[in-house]
């Protein structure tokens, strides 16, 4: 966006994408508040983004690390109140307040450049819009950092379950790792579609953002179809009176074997009794009941 924000907005952003995940614990806010860390007792809301931003701090007043020394007073007090709300803006509990008004703002065409509340309000879309940016890579990058990311997230429903004794939510939980497909369309819907979609009616050149979100949904979708055909498959042959046999079918890559497939329960019919089996099953039972009679007289 050359030329419609200030250096000093530019340095901002560029600086908050850099640190807004400094020193993250692999866990989200909620698990934070549930164990009552040290950092959840500092920061009862946005805990984690607040922390990364006390770490940004802690790093630029490090001996030879301020990049900001150059600039003047008024611009480093101006860069670090940017820069915090960059940072908190990576939230998406924040993110989700703020979305309705930035989706209205550009439907009405009324986004002013020259106003302030518009400006900031950007800011933060455009952060988060870089936080969730892997879901626009190409679809071998994204799928990879998809499975990437639901590792840690099954971690953290790992520790929830055994630690804390708590049914971890869908996605982090471990036991529902072939429902990613499904949940990553939902994740697409539910927080990514609109931002890229309005960001690129209010910013023509965001569209290959849009596009890439675009495909990777319909690559996810194609996914979760095949994965509902299997799970429908197997439904009805657990319905069945048959007997399980094993096999492994191609599927969805677990994120612990990125390069294997996945065992699903198959079924295969009973064999048959032949009619001789039948005669002969038959011989045996008579020549039995006439040993009996014998050892009776």
């Amino acid at each position: 966006m050359e030329g419609l924000f200030s250096d000093t907005e530019k340095l901002a952003l560029l600086t908050a994408c850099f640190c807004h995940d400094l020193d993250h614990r692999g866990t989200n806010n909620s698990f934070q508040s549930k164990v009552d860390s040290p950092i959840a007792q500092l920061y009862s809301t946005s805990t984690m983004e607040h922390h990364h931003f006390d770490h940004c701090i802690m790093i630029l007043n490090s001996e030879g690390s301020n990049i900001f020394h150059s600039i003047t007073t008024e611009e480093y007090s101006e860069v670090l109140k940017m820069l915090e709300h960059h940072i908190l803006s990576t939230d998406l509990a924040l993110y989700f307040q703020k979305k309705g008004r930035f989706i209205d703002i550009v439907e009405k065409h009324s986004f002013d450049w020259n106003n302030l509340a518009h400006r900031e309000l950007l800011r933060s879309m455009l952060m988060t819009a870089c936080d969730v940016a892997a879901i626009t890579k190409p679809w071998e990058i994204q799928q990879e950092v998809a499975y990437l990311v639901a590792s840690e997230f099954f971690e953290q429903g790992d520790r929830e379950r055994f630690d804390l004794h708590l049914e971890p939510m869908a996605m982090m939980d471990r036991q529902k790792k072939d429902d990613l497909p499904k949940m990553q369309v939902g994740f697409i819907d539910a927080i990514c579609m609109a931002l890229y979609k309005e960001l690129y009616r209010l910013h023509p050149p965001f569209q290959p953002l849009f596009d890439g979100v675009t495909k990777n949904r319909a690559k996810w979708q194609s996914l979760a179809d095949e994965a509902g055909k299997r799970q429908a498959i197997e439904d009805r042959a657990l319905s069945s009176p048959l007997s399980p046999a094993m096999v492994t079918v191609e599927g969805p890559r677990d994120p612990s074997t990125p390069a294997g497939g996945r065992p699903i329960e198959a079924w295969r019919s009973k064999p048959s009794v032949s009619h001789s089996s039948k005669e002969k099953r038959k011989e045996q039972q008579e020549r039995q009941r006439g040993n009996k009679k014998c050892v009776i007289c």
